[in-house]
């Protein structure tokens, strides 16, 4: 390696410095030759932790998971080859989700690149549709350049920032210095205009409904006072669940496959629709004659709609700008809001009829959401696989200020564990629950011992229904017979307490809630395997269904 200047440092040790610096706190990854000089000096220092998985692809999902719950860069890291083609499940996850996350990754030396060498790939063809950002530090000396580039680029523009490291060039010296903090974000300044004619245009619907994302989360308090300033419907996509509380007397709940009869039926009779937040929605329940006005600070996540109105704006300054102009006009016709409360009952009407079953009853998907919905304390985080319960979650769980982390336009199986895990983590104080489906879990299985590893306070329901449920009804209901759907599973029980966890069966309703309360409150990670039956329905209306995958 050589010597170095008293002011020099090794590019390894550099990177780590540097993301103390910045304020990263976790790197999640796996060990490889390629990048054992990092290993090494993360373990030399504890400003950043180094959290060991077990597969890189749960990994990125881990830095996603900490990207989207945070809003700040997460970084995740692989060695060459394999392990930087199995990350791309989770960066893709971080990629369409639009959340920084940073992939650092271990690359041949300097004189092997593009030749025909053990564990070589061009990672930044591989990464190319993944990221915004993916370079290879070839020398010293471009080190701090390129990960202040690569920060700067994954925070600008929301998404994946990618370095390829050398062998060789971790194990050189570089004098690049350390930067205390990146700079702001530039915010957004929106067009005053605009949102006065909005605000006349609010004034003057007589049926409004709001769609509401998880970009509306913070400005939750405001948008409450503004729908019931107009007495607007509310409508949540599954990641604006839990901004607001279900039971408030406008909120209609969910929209598309997992969503409520309640917001369609306002859908289709309201005359504008306020959009404000929302990145993705299932855009086909929208109706083509339906006005629209959309507030979002990117103008990539507009809707498009023949009688759209768009506002490029963060959705705070809208909404506060609309409750000042809207103070100048007459209080308006009270009718609009009753029939919106009468949707909202005619919703709770249907969540409570899921849980109408007796105590020795098999258990349903939507009987389990009801249950947690009673039992999971209101400042949970609640991560979520991909499967048919999370459009059950979305329907039958009455969220009470609980946050749902997901995998949103990806729709990875998989994601449920490892985002539980970052989670904890990033937040240790509050409550965690998993809801994994059986396929999702056999997908992620080998992160329980890095639960367990870590002894985190994570409760992991298992909706066990040894189907891949979501693809077999739709197979049915495209006049196919189920193939390749059924699931052959181990004793989650026993394997779950191979690992270290401890564990609980459910297979009736009778002891479902006492099961879930005593796993929440252990304080330890637990595993609860509920045997689940399919459900027979899963679209507010009855000729739609659509996977998952979709």
């Amino acid at each position: 390696m050589g010597g170095g200047a008293a002011d020099q440092l090794l590019v390894s040790q550099y990177i780590v410095k540097q993301l103390a610096a910045w304020g990263v706190k976790h790197v999640y990854g796996v060990a490889g030759d390629a990048i054992l000089p990092i290993l090494d000096a993360l373990g030399k220092q504890s400003e950043v932790g180094f959290v060991q998985c077990r597969h890189e692809a749960m990994a990125a999902m881990m830095a996603s998971a900490e990207a989207k719950l945070t809003g700040k860069p997460a970084l995740c890291m692989a060695t060459s080859g394999p392990g930087v083609v199995q990350l791309l499940n989770g960066l893709a996850d971080a990629h369409t989700d639009r959340v920084p996350v940073i992939a650092l990754t271990g690359q041949v030396e300097t004189a092997k690149i593009g030749g025909p060498y053990k564990q070589y790939i061009d990672q930044q063809m591989l990464l190319s549709a993944l990221s915004h950002f993916s370079a290879a530090v070839v020398n010293p000396l471009a080190i701090g350049t390129m990960l202040f580039s690569a920060f700067q680029k994954a925070v600008q523009l929301r998404g994946v920032a990618h370095l390829s490291l050398c062998k060789d060039v971790l194990g050189r010296y570089t004098n690049a210095p350390i930067l205390p903090s990146l700079p702001e974000v530039t915010r957004i300044q929106a067009n005053r205009l605009e949102l006065r004619e909005a605000a006349e245009r609010l004034a003057q619907a007589q049926k409004p409904v709001l769609l509401l994302g998880n970009g509306a989360r913070q400005s939750a308090e405001a948008i409450q006072q503004l729908a019931e300033q107009l007495g607007a419907g509310i409508v949540l996509s599954l990641g604006a669940k839990g901004m607001l509380e279900d039971e408030h007397p406008l909120v209609l709940g969910g929209l598309g496959k997992g969503g409520s009869k309640a917001s369609l039926q306002a859908l289709n009779e309201a005359d504008l629709l306020i959009i404000l937040g929302a990145t993705w929605f299932p855009r086909q329940y929208i109706p083509d004659e339906l006005a629209i006005i959309q507030v979002d600070e990117n103008a990539e996540s507009f809707h498009p709609h023949p009688k759209l109105v768009s506002i490029t704006a963060h959705v705070e300054e809208a909404v506060f700008a609309w409750l000042q102009r809207l103070k100048d006009f007459s209080p308006r016709d009270q009718s609009w809001q009753v029939r919106i409360e009468h949707f909202h009952e005619q919703m709770e009407q249907q969540i409570g009829f899921y849980s109408l079953v007796t105590a020795e009853s098999p258990i349903k998907p939507e009987n389990l959401m009801t249950i947690l919905a009673e039992v999971i304390p209101p400042e949970a985080i609640v991560t979520l696989d991909t499967g048919e319960h999370t459009l059950w979650f979305n329907r039958a769980f009455t969220a009470r200020q609980q946050l749902p982390l997901f995998s949103g336009k990806w729709r990875t199986m998989g994601f449920g564990l490892p985002a539980a895990i970052s989670a904890k983590l990033n937040y240790p104080g509050l409550q965690v629950v998993a809801i994994v489906g059986d396929g999702g879990l056999m997908m992620s299985l080998s992160e329980l011992m890095t639960l367990a590893e870590l002894k985190l306070d994570v409760t992991v329901v298992v909706v066990n229904n040894h189907a891949l449920a979501l693809e077999e009804v739709n197979m049915r209901q495209m006049g196919f017979q189920p193939f390749g759907t059924s699931l052959q599973n181990p004793d989650f029980v026993r394997l779950a307490e191979a690992f270290g966890l401890h564990a609980y069966r459910v297979e009736t309703f009778s002891t479902l809630a006492k099961t879930l309360q005593t796993a929440i409150a252990a304080k330890k990670p637990t595993l609860i395997d509920v045997t689940c039956s399919q459900a027979t329905q899963l679209s507010p209306k009855a000729d739609t269904i659509v996977s998952g995958r979709e």
